[in-house]
């Protein structure tokens, strides 16, 4: 469906139509998208029938597309693909791993408390950089396509484990529970991020 929106092929308007009432997230958006490309008219049509939440939703990942936080989850899954930590896994289960996950807009300076106390997600850098900070010290630095995963912190300390984004900067949040529910779905993938861990 992507490929039908790049290219604008006509012949396939009614199937993108009927596909944008599928259920699958993935499905429905890449749709919204090809559909988009090939007659923005019938998507502000057609995607009305199906509610204002929804049409919402479509519309913050198909419109300005260069600057916006929204993701589609194909985007979120070829970025997976992109990166080593799911290199070989199917893109079944990085289309799962699209729909867990949440975008974190940070601007720059911006900062985001990942102790366990207050933060039950993992991340992984879908854009930008951030710097990670101990207790006050640095204690690292994370790019585009690098994993941050789970931060132990003391239990005596109330935000010890701090990311400050050194520019404009997209996260991929990932809520732990469904992570590792996932995980244990999916032993390759489980075994991919164990090794990169």
């Amino acid at each position: 469906m992507h490929q039908i929106g790049v290219q604008k092929i006509k012949d396939f308007k009614l199937d993108l139509i009927a596909q944008l009432f599928n259920k699958d997230t993935l499905v429905r958006e890449a749709a919204a998208w090809a559909l988009n490309q090939i007659n923005q008219e019938e998507y502000e049509i057609n995607s009305r029938r199906l509610g204002e939440d929804v049409k919402r939703k479509l519309d913050e990942v198909i419109y300005h597309r260069e600057h916006q936080t929204h993701q589609m989850v194909y985007d979120k899954v070829m970025f997976f693909k992109s990166i080593d930590v799911f290199e070989g896994i199917p893109g079944l289960a990085l289309s799962n791993l699209g729909d867990i996950s949440e975008e974190v807009k940070l601007n720059s300076a911006e900062s985001l408390v990942i102790d366990g106390k207050v933060n039950n997600n993992f991340y992984i850098i879908y854009s930008g950089k951030v710097e990670f900070f101990e207790k006050g010290k640095v204690g690292g630095e994370y790019e585009k396509g690098q994993f941050i995963g789970e931060m132990v912190a003391s239990p005596s300390f109330v935000n010890t484990h701090v990311l400050i984004a050194k520019e404009e900067t997209i996260l991929l949040a990932f809520n732990k529970d469904q992570f590792y529910e996932l995980l244990s779905d999916n032993v390759k993938l489980a075994d991919r991020v164990l090794e990169y861990i």
